[in-house]
């Protein structure tokens, strides 16, 4: 079930927990029309906005498009990256068949470009925390950049992780969200805390 964070007459902030199809979220809102603006895959959690009317749904959109929305994830792995912060730069070709992205070092035929930077942020026993910053968007992009340089997230069969979680979760949470709301122009910004089954892994 989504947890509303806030709510106005033109858009909801909500958490999403992992397990609950981002596609099919209207039915979580009853009688709302909602349009979301943007996507998590199922096994994902984090923070997703819905638009409640047309009007509003077109502003975000062109908003997220822009890069006028700031977001930040959080990411657990085993394997360390080689350097403790870094930008990554990939192009991205989806496999229809697996529905999985493999990422290329080097343009090729109808790949996606994709960047993204992150940062070493703790590290437990076994598992280290990184902070992402998306700087395009693109489907499984976190996943499969991370998978790419040998760091895949905790869970993530997918993309190359040795087992699923206990709950069947991939260790990927968007936890800060920050955009202008497109009515009174205002700055929003909101953070969520993670999951609290990650305290088993250190953090």
């Amino acid at each position: 079930m989504t947890i509303t964070i806030f709510e106005d007459e033109d858009l909801i902030v909500a958490h999403k927990p992992s397990g609950i199809d981002a596609q099919h979220t209207q039915k979580l809102f009853q009688e709302l029309t909602v349009f979301p603006i943007n996507r998590l895959d199922q096994r994902v959690s984090g923070i997703m906005l819905f638009a409640k009317n047309k009007t509003t749904q077109a502003k975000l959109s062109t908003d997220f498009s822009t890069r006028k929305v700031t977001k930040l994830y959080k990411a657990m792995v085993a394997n360390m990256p080689e350097k403790a912060e870094d930008k990554l730069e990939h192009w991205l070709l989806k496999d229809a068949k697996t529905n999985k992205m493999k990422a290329f070092s080097k343009d090729v035929a109808h790949s996606q470009h994709a960047e993204l930077s992150y940062k070493w942020l703790a590290s437990s026993q076994k598992y280290h925390l990184l902070e992402i910053s998306l700087l395009t968007g693109r489907f499984h992009q976190i996943r499969a950049q991370l998978s790419a340089i040998g760091s895949p997230i905790v869970g993530d069969v997918k993309y190359g992780y040795k087992r699923t979680t206990a709950d069947g979760s991939v260790f990927l949470q968007s936890y800060y969200l920050a955009f202008t709301h497109p009515t009174t122009k205002e700055l929003m910004s909101y953070t969520i805390e993670q999951p609290e089954h990650w305290a088993k892994y250190g953090f």
